[in-house]
């Protein structure tokens, strides 16, 4: 058996993911701004992503940058 079988449909190897839960504009909001901040605190975009993601609060983040924490610790603290 390889990587690509046992395939659900023949005709459609690849299925679409399932959907994934609307997100309200408040929700939007606060991880447009989440990711912001983390990409102003040196994070890459993917660090960043995660980071808006979760339930990590934003005053950790802050202090973090605050005392001047290495850029590179940020996401191994946060994340």
């Amino acid at each position: 058996m390889g990587i690509m079988s046992p395939r659900p449909n023949p005709k459609d190897p690849w299925p679409d993911p399932p959907d994934l839960p609307q997100l309200s504009d408040e929700v939007r909001e606060v991880r447009r701004r989440r990711y912001k901040e983390a990409r102003a605190a040196g994070m890459s975009i993917v660090e960043a992503e995660l980071f808006a993601g979760s339930e990590r609060d934003i005053g950790e983040l802050r202090s973090l940058v605050e005392k001047k924490c290495p850029t590179d610790l940020l996401p191994r603290i946060l994340i």
